[in-house]
């Protein structure tokens, strides 16, 4: 296990994981204090481990704070206090995860060097790549973020992370707030949120959720507005059945919405410092994305001791998108060299997906244990439609200094060709905790997975003209194994191994196709929880890594295979190596931290593009201290995140050849404020990036970062 740290951080790791096994002594100091003054009530999944809920890794009922991985919960009173309003917002907040972006509507996250690609909303898997990637907060009463390997729920990913967004369900009683936002670049957003019951005992109750947001951004030209809305009825039809339907949806409709990149050089090769507003695509570019889904929930009890669970969602999504990348160099005096090309698409997509379990307790060997049996099933079904312009279209920008947006509109039509693509994945899994001694847990299960895709293709007169990359995996099988030891009723320690398999479309030499890349997670550390629950501190060490992992096969020339593809070779150790620590909860009355460092060391190989540049070290801190006396009503916080630098490697350059780019260390500064007004009425200020630092989001991909945000909100709640 020691090859898994780096050396050269190993001492502050080794202290760190010292100075947790040694907290009790500073832990009754902050008891003490607690004591002295009246305690603050946070909302419990705001601090990790407060409570026992199905797992999303295992299924089992068991806190944060006894999974043997990594994880971090972003709350509901976090979301409102620090006013994040997208999952952009939220994961930019994650110990261990970096935010980047390709353009305005495709946003990139990145956990232990891997894209995070498993996202599920109430532990159904969700994501597709067209339609669900600008999730809103507003549906949401808590987020997941579990670091590491999921496959024994996911079934195919990568050894990244999954992400799980927990919906708002309908109380007892009767509750109502609404909130109005406005901000930088004319932002602008109203939200509401009502419980009401619908039977005097609220046996059977309701939520209704709605947000419309309409913004500016700070790239030219472009702006976006939003709608989204969910209702939910839930009923205990017994005293032990309950069941939740629902509907949600999200329509985004972006214009001039950005695609490709911002040119760091000149012609001449000197750096081009365009202004980070620079944007490539005229006003009547978009990039329209709307997603809905109906879901419903089973839950039935059985005596004390077991749950049966059915969760189901469908969602249907449409994609439709004009697009234009700007491509060459501008002149340093006369701002000509740049220009445009366009594209279009429409794609539609529909998702099914079924997940049931049995969980429950059973006795043996004089101790209790828990185990759970579960099924699930995924279905992604996506049409492409062709579209080509009425023109051969091409546009020159005279000069880019100079450039208002004006161009000739790109004019396509829908041709009635397309790609009906399709991908099933259907799983069976079982997990257990068996508690081996007093101290001692193990955490053991298991998936098998078959999963199977293909995509035909059909001209416009919708006749059938061939099928490519038909792909099948089955019985494989995914295990997930971990030990939880309680060194004090406070302090655990843990190690855990998991793994995860992703299929890939790539034939070698001899046109076989290559097996898929098999994914894993191995993680060791402590946990910690002080002063009842409210405040954490954990620290891992991991090694996450891919083998098998498709990349070029330099020894074949490029498309020598019969159907004109490229031959590709199966190679091993892609890796990341390193170590984390966090901190989250109330450490006194009134004053709360969240803060987490990673260091990581990727090594992959050189032809594997990754189109993201990871900082080796990244820094996470936000605090926030409510005011005392006369000023009691305050709340005032503020944070920082910190990256160590990055690089841009094999960039092309202007005058010939390529060149790597660096960016320096930096830091983001964020501060926050919450006044209550009464009880029913609170403002909060937030304001991101207020050092207003100028930065590359990306260096593979060129694109600036987002300059200062501030934004003003007007809370009420019933």
């Amino acid at each position: 296990m020691t090859a898994i740290v780096s050396f050269r951080h190993a001492p502050l790791a080794v202290a760190l994981l010292a100075a947790l096994s040694t907290a009790p002594a500073l832990a009754d100091t902050l008891a003490d204090a607690s004591a002295a003054a009246d305690a603050k009530t946070l909302d419990e999944v705001n601090v990790r481990g407060s409570r026992a809920v199905p797992s999303s890794t295992t299924r089992l009922p068991i806190t944060l704070q006894e999974t043997p991985q990594s994880s971090t919960v972003i709350g509901l009173e976090r979301l409102q206090d620090e006013s994040l309003f997208s999952i952009n917002d939220v994961m930019r907040n994650v110990t261990g995860v970096n935010v980047s972006f390709y353009d305005t509507q495709r946003p990139l996250y990145y956990a232990r060097g891997f894209a995070i690609t498993d996202f599920q909303v109430d532990g159904l898997p969700t994501y597709s790549g067209s339609t669900n990637q600008e999730y809103d907060t507003a549906f949401y009463d808590r987020i997941e973020v579990i670091r590491g390997a999921n496959g024994l729920l996911s079934g195919a990913g990568v050894p990244s992370a999954t992400v799980n967004l927990l919906r708002k369900r309908p109380g007892k009683d009767f509750d109502a707030s609404f909130a109005v936002s406005a901000g930088s670049w004319d932002f602008r957003r109203m939200q509401a949120d009502v419980n009401a019951p619908l039977t005097a005992d609220g046996r059977f109750r309701s939520r209704v959720v709605a947000a419309w947001q309409d913004k500016d951004y700070y790239y030219d030209r472009y702006s976006e507005d939003k709608m989204s809305g969910m209702a939910v009825l839930e009923g205990d039809l017994t005293d032990s059945t309950t069941v939740t339907v629902g509907f949600q949806t999200q329509d985004n409709n972006p214009t001039a919405t950005t695609w490709g990149t911002v040119p760091f050089f000149n012609s001449d090769g000197s750096f081009a410092h365009l202004p980070r507003s620079t944007n490539l695509a005229p006003d009547w570019a978009k990039w329209q994305r709307q997603t809905s889904t109906a879901f419903a929930n089973l839950e039935q009890r059985f005596g004390e001791n077991w749950l049966l669970k059915v969760n189901t969602a469908y969602t249907r999504g449409n994609v439709q998108n004009v697009r234009v990348y700007g491509s060459g160099y501008p002149d340093a005096t006369t701002g000509a060299g740049i220009y445009l090309l366009g594209a279009a698409g429409e794609t539609d997509d529909t998702r099914k997906g079924v997940d049931v379990y049995l969980s429950g307790t059973f006795g043996l060997f004089g101790r209790e244990h828990d185990v759970v049996f579960g099924g699930s099933f995924s279905d992604l079904q996506s049409t492409a439609w062709t579209m080509t312009p009425t023109a051969s279209w091409r546009y020159d920008i005279p000069d880019i200094h100079a450039w208002n947006g004006d161009a000739p509109e790109l004019v396509v039509n829908r041709t009635g060709a397309h790609r009906d693509a399709r991908t099933t994945q259907r799983g069976v899994y079982a997990s257990t905790r068996l508690r081996l001694a007093e101290p001692l847990s193990l955490i053991a299960g298991a998936r098998l997975s078959s999963w199977e895709t293909r995509t035909r293709a059909y001209n416009t007169a919708n006749t059938y003209i061939a099928t490519s990359g038909a792909y099948k995996v089955d019985d494989e099988v995914t295990p997930y194994v971990g030990l939880v030891y309680d060194i004090t009723p406070n302090v655990s320690g843990y190690a855990s191994y998991t793994e995860i398999f992703n299929p890939q479309n790539f034939k070698d030499r001899n046109e076989n196709l290559l097996a898929p890349v098999e994914g894993s997670n191995v993680e060791a550390g402590i946990k910690s929880q002080w002063l009842d629950g409210r405040f954490t501190a954990n620290a891992a060490v991991f090694e996450a890594k891919q083998d098998n992992y498709a990349v070029r096969d330099a020894s074949v020339p490029d498309g020598s295979l019969s159907d004109g593809s490229s031959a590709y070779i199966g190679i091993n150790g892609t890796k990341a190596r390193g170590w984390e620590m966090d901190l989250n909860g109330e450490i006194l009355p009134g004053w709360t931290v969240n803060a987490g460092f990673t260091h990581v060391k990727v090594t992959r190989a050189a032809t594997d593009l990754l189109y993201a540049n990871l900082p080796e070290d990244f820094l996470q801190l936000n605090t926030s201290v409510r005011l005392r006396g006369a000023w009691e009503r305050l709340t005032l916080g503020g944070g920082v995140q910190w990256q160590s630098k990055v690089q841009g490697f094999n960039v092309p350059y202007p005058p010939g050849g390529t060149v790597t780019v660096n960016q320096p260390a930096y830091s983001l500064v964020q501060f926050n404020a919450n006044y209550r007004i009464s009880d029913s009425w609170t403002a909060t200020l937030s304001v991101r990036n207020a050092l207003d630092k100028t930065y590359w989001a990306n260096l593979d991909y060129n694109n600036y970062g987002e300059p200062r945000f501030v934004a003003f909100s007007l809370r009420w709640k019933y």
